[in-house]
């Protein structure tokens, strides 16, 4: 099986990955639609799991990575019960 297959369940699959990354930094109004987007997906665990283990950047499971390390800066955005809605759907 090939390692990344979980890559094509997810939400995003056929999605420009520029609004993972440059775009969600760039603009912030897209940041929530993104959001909403992961927030939804059936592999969002894995993402975000492969994105904090393999010390990603960008957006993986719905939260901003710097360096596998949520970024306060591009998720500054989130009010806490974004916060709260996000950890649930990452661990339930």
């Amino acid at each position: 099986m090939h390692r990344d297959k979980w890559k094509d369940k997810a939400a995003c699959y056929e999605y420009d990955t520029n609004i993972f990354f440059d775009k969600y930094e760039e603009e912030e109004a897209l940041r929530p639609a993104v959001d909403k987007l992961c927030s939804t997906c059936s592999v969002a665990k894995t993402c975000f799991a492969v994105g904090v283990s393999t010390k990603e950047w960008g957006v993986w499971g719905g939260i901003y990575l710097e360096g596998g390390q949520i970024s306060k800066e591009f998720n500054s955005h989130r009010t806490s019960n974004d916060w709260g809605e996000t950890w649930k759907y990452l661990t339930m």
